[in-house]
């Protein structure tokens, strides 16, 4: 039954989400440390939780799944954009030799991690950490060539994983 469908005031689909969310929430903040405790990734878990039920899903078990692997895309999102930061870009930097260890701002951070978040909304809620390696590095590759609308990373990501399906 579709969420829609759902009385969003029954309890015992709080129950579920509130469940959901307490099976992904701990394994997390476990396999990513203490930091990662924070409003902010307790708020993405609760979106995708709930975006999910939204779809129709309402085994407390997928919708955990869901929630864990959501969380743990986008901190692997963020250990990339910040490998990157840390990494020279001459692409991106001027020509003057003082300038060549320019990283992304934080904009361009801020559109990476959006077009990641695009892509995983449009793809099944189960895909291989192999195929989350190849969308963060075809958005990295392409922000690294100036792209910084999340859009086309997205769509330039979608492409390039579904050309190699």
């Amino acid at each position: 039954m579709p969420f829609t469908e759902i009385d969003p005031q029954n309890d015992e689909l709080k129950v579920t989400l509130a469940h959901a969310f307490d099976a992904a929430w701990q394994p997390f903040v476990t396999h990513e440390g203490e930091s990662a405790d924070t409003p902010e990734n307790r708020r993405r878990l609760a979106a995708r939780i709930v975006a999910v039920a939204r779809s129709g899903q309402t085994d407390e078990e997928a919708l955990s799944e869901a929630g864990l692997i959501y969380l743990r895309v986008l901190a692997e999102a963020a250990r990339l954009s910040a490998r990157i930061r840390n990494i020279a870009s001459p692409d991106l930097a001027p020509q003057a030799d003082d300038q060549r260890n320019q990283s992304f701002g934080p904009e361009t951070v801020a559109a990476m991690s959006a077009a990641l978040d695009l892509c995983l909304d449009e793809l099944p809620l189960r895909i291989s950490s192999d195929a989350v390696q190849l969308l963060s590095n075809s958005i990295l590759d392409e922000a690294s060539r100036g792209e910084r609308d999340p859009e086309k990373l997205q769509l330039h990501a979608l492409a390039l994983l579904k050309s190699r399906q």
